[in-house]
């Protein structure tokens, strides 16, 4: 990773307000428990692995409760989430009232002397390996900007132990010498997974003095690292692959995503952020890396770890960073959407969703409201939801106010739209948005017609790349459905003897009244299935509390298909400041209308009023 000196970040200038000046709860002896005094959080780092959404590190505000059991935003307490929290998405929930959010203390395996837990982070990344593995992977993340005198503070002794892994089983920590591929530790880079491939992909970044106390000289100065970080889960082999300059790698507050139904093993888009040299990245801009041409050996061939440029045309979104990105597929392969969500640039902070549709890369908006959000991270839970988890909102400040999405989840039908609060395990195959239908072809369940870019290829190899799509997928079944098989006949003994020379008028008959039997057997278990089916969804039904918010899908959703040395130049990050919005009166809520923002559709997140003023 070839780094060069900088001048004090954006990050940093963000961060800078997230004040010590509020009444320190820690101090007096108040016990803060990150799930429930949470006030609002920032940075962190999240992954959806098996039935549950995991949330780790991060910078979090904290908040008391008064007598009347509200939020008292006079005792707002900016601090760290030390803790790995725990959603549990095998079930319907609406986070209002049921959802089931548990948590648990890090603990060091020992592996690093000295250390009773992993040091605690943000601006890293959470991976979660191969579906059959019981590992999740930390990856990169600073300390800078922590309230120090929080419990649990703590600055990496160096820039050893780049990468963390966590057995869930043994539930411990254990830390992974890095320094024999990687010089530092990058924070605030794009991160994406291929967990069908077990790779793990970390794109540029930046180090700063809390990325270890080899670094605290730096103050508030910040260091821009470029290339790609590739992790593979299965070794905790990890490299740095090196990255052409065109590609600008060395960009912080970026967006990468892993698209499956292209190519051999799927692409990673890369889009957005913001260089030095460059400032904000133009979201025309698109880069395409082939998952299938990674080679983690030191002398890879030519055609080896390869990325591509394209242009994109339509209605493409204002540049910015700190936005989170999601990808869903439609039914047949033929196109898929790649949803951008907030983010902020030069004092905007954004409340919309833009689709880049591929392979045609078009931009259409889908989305504009008025709770502007940004540093918030997002998944795609099959087969077409997508849940957003914390995030900053209207002000840069996290300490002036609390998010009202007080368990810091939220969920979008990615389909039609709808923000609620309500997570529908039983959800129904994904639909194409109508927006998007009408910009690229085709109908709700796929067909697209428009299956290239507007101004043609850029490359021949890219036009190769995503015209090899994979099979139509089919997301697994909700946990509440059943699955009737039926065992194969056996074929009678008899009939198996005689397979050479016949068969005789009475095996015939026998085995035309076992094929009656049989198919009356077939429709009864059939029939009883389809019954008890409709039972338990009833009960079902009941078990969810204001169904009434459950997302209204379209009548068209009835089908399902699923969702890190290199040397490039690197560029110092700009010095760039997001005017603070005026604080609050702590007593009062604060107003959720991000100004700027213009846009047909009402807000939607809020289950409730379009504005709290």
């Amino acid at each position: 990773m070839d780094a060069v000196q900088g001048s004090m970040s954006h990050r940093f200038m963000l961060l800078g307000l997230f004040a010590l000046t509020q009444l320190d709860l820690v101090r007096a002896g108040v016990s803060l428990d990150p799930v429930k005094n949470f006030c609002r959080r920032i940075g962190h780092s999240s992954v959806y692995k098996n039935g549950t959404l995991y949330i780790n590190g991060g910078l979090e505000t904290y908040v008391d409760f008064g007598a009347d059991g509200q939020q008292d935003w006079s005792t707002i307490t900016s601090g760290i989430n030390e803790n790995l929290i725990s959603v549990d998405m095998t079930a319907s929930w609406d986070w209002q009232t049921n959802v089931s959010i548990s948590q648990s203390a890090r603990h060091e395996s020992g592996s690093v002397a000295g250390m009773q837990w992993p040091v605690n982070v943000h601006d890293g990344s959470l991976f979660g390996g191969l579906e059959s593995s019981s590992t999740l992977y930390m990856f990169g993340g600073t300390t800078s900007s922590f309230n120090q005198s929080f419990p649990y503070f703590e600055i990496p002794p160096t820039t050893q132990y780049g990468l963390w892994t966590y057995d869930m089983n043994a539930d411990v920590w254990a830390a992974v010498d890095t320094s024999g591929s990687l010089d530092t530790i990058p924070s605030w880079g794009a991160n994406a997974e291929a967990p069908d491939r077990g790779l793990a992909f970390y794109v540029g970044g930046q180090i700063d003095g809390g990325t270890a106390n080899t670094t605290q000289f730096l103050v508030d100065d910040t260091v821009g690292v470029g290339g790609m970080v590739v992790l593979d889960t299965t070794s905790n082999a990890i490299k740095n692959v090196t990255v052409d300059d065109a590609v600008k790698s060395n960009r912080q507050g970026a967006g990468l995503v892993y698209v499956d139904n292209f190519g051999d093993a799927g692409v990673l888009v890369l889009l957005g952020g913001e260089t030095q040299a460059d400032g904000l990245i133009p979201m025309d801009e698109i880069w395409v890396f082939d998952v299938s041409s990674t080679d983690l050996s030191d002398n890879p061939s030519a055609d080896k770890n390869k990325w591509y440029q394209q242009k994109a045309t339509g209605n493409a979104p204002a540049a910015r960073v700190d936005f989170c990105l999601v990808a869903a597929p439609a039914q047949d392969n033929s196109s898929s959407s790649i949803y951008l969500y907030g983010g902020t640039s030069n004092g905007t902070i954004f409340d919309d969703i833009y689709v880049l549709s591929l392979p045609s890369f078009t931009w259409v908006q889908v989305f504009t409201g008025q709770d502007a959000r940004w540093s918030v991270t997002c998944h795609f839970i099959p087969p077409r939801q997508m849940i957003t988890v914390g995030g900053g909102g209207k002000s840069s400040n996290i300490s002036s106010d609390c998010d009202w999405e007080q368990k810091s989840l939220a969920v979008l039908d990615l389909s039609t739209i709808g923000w609620g609060s309500v997570f529908d395990a039983a959800a129904p195959r994904y639909d194409v948005p109508d927006d998007v239908v009408a910009a690229i072809g085709g109908g709700p369940a796929g067909n697209a017609t428009k299956v290239e870019p507007e101004g043609g290829w850029a490359e021949s190899g890219l036009s190769q790349l995503f015209t090899i799509r994979k099979t139509a997928t089919t997301a697994p079944p909700p946990q509440n459905s059943t699955i009737v098989t039926h065992s194969p006949t056996p074929i009678p003994t008899e009939a198996q003897d005689n397979k050479g020379s016949g068969l005789s008028g009475g095996a015939i008959a026998g085995i035309v009244i076992a094929v009656v039997a049989g198919v009356a057997i077939v429709c009864g278990a059939i029939f009883f299935w389809l019954r008890s089916r409709r039972q338990h969804r009833q009960n079902v039904g009941m078990e969810i509390p204001e169904k009434d918010s459950l997302p209204s899908y379209s009548t068209a959703a009835s089908q399902n298909t699923p969702e890190l040395g290199g040397t490039p130049q690197a560029a110092e990050m700009p010095a760039k400041i997001v005017p603070e919005a005026p604080k609050p009166d702590p007593h009062e809520p604060v107003e959720k209308d991000a100004g700027t923002v213009q846009g047909p559709h009402p807000s939607l997140r809020q289950n409730g009023p379009a504005e709290m003023e």
